[in-house]
């Protein structure tokens, strides 16, 4: 979890950096070339990434028959799809309003080719309960491309700059994982089984079918806009669509456990899991919707400067997004290797996402586009509470812990009235109230979970570890002040 918010942090300030220092159109043509990252992964990983967190709980002969089997197959997509893209750029350039992207051909067929091998990575440390060095290996992935792509700006050398400097990173990615697939012995060279592969193509085939379909759900929105406005007005949607990507690495760690859990049919054990994962997902992502719906408006404005001040009703309604993430259990089905009810859910999201997209534009403009994902998701979310609480055989109250989601969101309430006073008073437009109103709301917010019992045991010891901890530091600190810089 932490080096996935460390590379959160990286990404986003390159975000706003990026959006403050290049033109709104270059800024737009970057940001496309990232969406077609995106729909390119999800068009072309065959569902093998996601497939190893289910097949690397098996033994360990296992273990390196999947993976041998995975990273030549994802190579040779990487590579089919990296020349589709060159021969194909006369077409998919057509889902763009304005083909800025066309003249960036050769730089993206390579950037996009080598990102799907190198998503392997984080995927085999996880799934074999290595979240130390998956951390590690995120903060500095995320630190050295930061690094690289910041040099490549203060050099001019814009959005082709950009694309071949990330894809030095993805390249290192994939040196990486070959080395230490061959160190954990997750490597041979002999021939595949082809029983081994075709238990693996039944659970990976139809969770690929189903990223394909979301792919509706997913990208339609950013390729509508892109495709009916300009490409300075789609950097202004793209600010607005900004996405939490901290949520991804809590669920997968949690698919392995849920994994192993259901093999064994520990039912209590997980209902704890799986309320946990939500409790967890709900303490960081509720209060975020709630301090954020308030001073959207100041947010956008302060980090991306006035020339992105359109983006903030599309920042708003992107932001419902959060309460559903916190209920998100995509990862139930995927545990119990039900892989064709995933495929169902992505087409119902889909499907909804793309019916709301013939509507809500036309009525409400650019943010209709994220309003119709939302009402896809709220769909999904229906549809797959009743299917896990059929596979765990627990009731809906017990999927979805309510009680504990209400004493969250309270606090999370409760915790606003401080920005609230402040921003009526019209103080939030200057950054140290701004920030001063975001630390006291951080801190009625933790005081509140502490009494409203929201924290476990261990959690409260862990808090009260670290204020000591701190204290201490604060005490050395001082005393190194008062005596010129030598510790008593």
């Amino acid at each position: 979890m932490a080096g996935r918010t460390v590379g959160f942090i990286c990404r986003f300030a390159l975000a706003v950096f990026l959006a403050r220092h290049l033109a709104q159109v270059e800024f737009g043509v970057y940001k496309q070339a990232f969406l077609l990252q995106s729909t390119f992964i999800m068009l072309l990983d065959l569902g093998l990434p996601a497939s190893l967190y289910y097949f690397l709980q098996q033994d360990g002969e296992a273990r390196r028959q999947y993976v041998s089997q995975s990273l030549p197959m994802l190579a040779l997509a990487g590579i089919v799809g990296g020349v589709a893209v060159v021969v194909g750029a006369p077409w998919w350039g057509e889902a763009f309003y304005e083909n800025r992207l066309g003249a960036l051909t050769p730089q993206l067929a390579v950037f996009l080719g080598s990102t799907l091998l190198s998503t392997v990575l984080e995927v085999i440390f996880i799934a074999r309960q290595r979240a130390g060095q998956a951390a590690i290996v995120y903060c500095v992935s995320d630190l050295a491309m930061a690094a690289l792509v910041l040099g490549t700006v203060l050099a001019d050398g814009g959005v082709a700059g950009i694309l071949e400097a990330v894809t030095f990173v993805q390249g290192a990615r994939i040196i990486a994982l070959v080395l230490y697939a061959r160190r954990a012995g997750l490597l041979s060279v002999s021939r595949p089984s082809w029983e081994s592969l075709q238990r693996q193509w039944n659970y990976a085939i139809p969770f690929w079918a189903g990223h394909i379909v979301e792919l509706f759900a997913v990208a339609a929105p950013q390729y509508y806009v892109s495709g009916r406005y300009d490409t300075q007005t789609y950097a202004v949607f793209a600010v607005g669509s900004t996405s939490v990507p901290f949520v991804d690495v809590l669920y997968n760690t949690i698919v392995g456990r849920v994994t192993r859990l259901a093999r064994v049919g520990a039912q209590d054990q997980i209902r704890d899991t799986l309320g946990n994962g939500i409790r967890l997902m709900a303490v960081a992502c509720l209060p975020l919707f709630v301090l954020l719906e308030l001073v959207a408006g100041d947010v956008i404005v302060l980090l991306y400067t006035q020339r992105f001040a359109d983006a903030v009703p599309v920042f708003r309604v992107s932001l419902l997004a959060l309460p559903l993430l916190a209920t998100q259990l995509e990862y139930v089905p995927r545990a119990y290797g039900d892989t064709r009810f995933l495929f169902l859910m992505c087409a119902i999201r889909g499907v909804v996402c793309v019916g709301c997209l013939t509507v809500l534009p036309q009525t409400f403009g650019l943010p209709g586009a994220p309003l119709a994902f939302i009402l896809a998701l709220v769909a999904s979310h229906l549809v797959l509470l009743v299917r896990v609480s059929r596979l765990t055989g627990l009731r809906y109250v017990e999927v979805w812990p309510l009680g504990m989601l209400g004493r969250i969101l309270a606090a999370s309430l409760a915790s606003a009235i401080p920005v609230v006073l402040l921003k009526s008073m019209g103080l939030l437009a200057f950054w140290p109230v701004l920030a001063a109103a975001s630390v006291a709301f951080a801190v009625t917010y933790g005081m509140a979970l502490w009494r409203l019992q929201v924290l476990s045991g261990d959690e409260k010891e862990a808090v009260r570890a670290l204020v000591r901890r701190l204290a201490v530091l604060g005490g050395f600190l001082a005393g190194r002040e008062a005596i010129g810089g030598r510790p008593r």
